[in-house]
């Protein structure tokens, strides 16, 4: 059995508990994106190479990904069903009754939620559990192939050049198909960072000033790329002030690698819910709790603070239901049952 690393299990936790406020509508200011939507899904996707073992069996790794992805992605697509109904019924008051209509999020679904004329978007944050079995599917790929890391840095050039051209015409909005570009070469800097035990060794005073650094780094970074609108030099400025970010993120983290809690490890274990859970229980929240009780306009948008906050909500009651799935659903954390 291998060793946990510990600090691998806060950036796990971190990186999905603070992708929830960055999916709830907030005020932004002049600034067109806040400072974690940068690079949060950068972390996500280096979590995910890090800890990618190279395996060569085909037959093996199907299995591996039934279980560990497929599996959840239909399954909290399925749990999302009702609930976009009952979205569907508040925002329309009217329930759809021609079944075109009502297939449309299920077309989504098989089609890694995609909107078209003939599909809508089901659960939509599941999008990254398609986009990473996409980016294994690659490097598994890779490993049969003399070339092979030559190949995935040219896959990680062309997704870099796709993700440009796609800001630029906004020919396409789908969500794996961008998110794959801008990240796949994320993806592959964790899984060689963990071939070549980059970030192995924790040191805590080494570790904050890195963090130090990158952080100030990523900031300036930040600000000047949120600010720029000559769009080469913005798009320019993207990849270093997402690997900044990243930097800064992996630092911190490693800050906390002496820091144990059961707590933590559970929330790692469950990143799985996270993802296919929080929107629907944001959702739940702003519905049927702050709409007819507080009176919220279903388009309101929150102040950061009160994102953040709404966030934290989530966060912790995700947390019973984790633990439920931990002892009695394994198959919804993507483990086997």
């Amino acid at each position: 059995m291998n060793e946990r690393i510990n600090w691998m299990d806060w950036s796990k936790f971190l990186a999905v508990a603070l992708t929830i406020p960055c999916h709830i509508p907030q005020t932004r200011g002049d600034q067109p994106v806040t400072y974690f939507e940068v690079f949060l899904l950068a972390c996500l996707m280096f979590n995910s190479g890090y800890l990618k073992k190279k395996r060569t069996d085909w037959k093996d790794n199907l299995r591996r990904y039934w279980h560990s992805l497929i599996i959840p992605y239909l399954v909290y697509n399925i749990l999302f069903y009702p609930f976009w109904f009952a979205r569907f019924y508040i925002i329309h008051g009217f329930l759809p009754t021609h079944p075109s209509v009502a297939l449309k999020p299920i077309i989504g679904m098989f089609l890694l939620q995609t909107n078209s004329s003939f599909s809508y978007e089901l659960n939509p944050v599941t999008w990254f559990i398609a986009a990473l079995l996409i980016a294994h599917l690659l490097l598994d790929f890779s490993f049969h192939l003399k070339y092979g890391q030559l190949l995935m840095v040219v896959l990680c050039a062309l997704g870099i050049a796709l993700y440009v051209v796609s800001k630029y015409n906004h020919f396409t909005a789908q969500y794996v198909l961008i998110g794959i570009s801008k990240s796949l070469i994320f993806y592959y800097m964790g899984y060689l960072c963990r071939q070549y035990e980059v970030f192995k060794k924790c040191d805590l005073r080494k570790d904050a000033t890195w963090f130090a650094i990158t952080f100030i780094l990523s900031i300036v970074l930040f600000n000047y790329h949120a600010n720029e609108t000559y769009f080469p030099l913005h798009m320019l400025s993207y990849f270093p002030t997402v690997l900044a970010g990243l930097f800064a993120f992996i630092f911190f983290c490693k800050m906390l690698n002496g820091v144990r809690s059961d707590i933590i490890v559970n929330y790692s274990n469950g990143t799985m819910v996270f993802i296919g859970m929080h929107w629907m229980m944001v959702g739940f929240i702003r519905y049927s709790i702050l709409k007819p009780i507080f009176h919220v306009s279903g388009d309101y948008v929150y102040t950061p603070l009160e994102a953040y906050s709404l966030g934290l909500l989530v966060t912790l009651l995700l947390y019973p239901i984790i633990l439920f799935f931990q002892a009695k659903m394994p198959w919804m954390l993507g483990k086997r049952g």
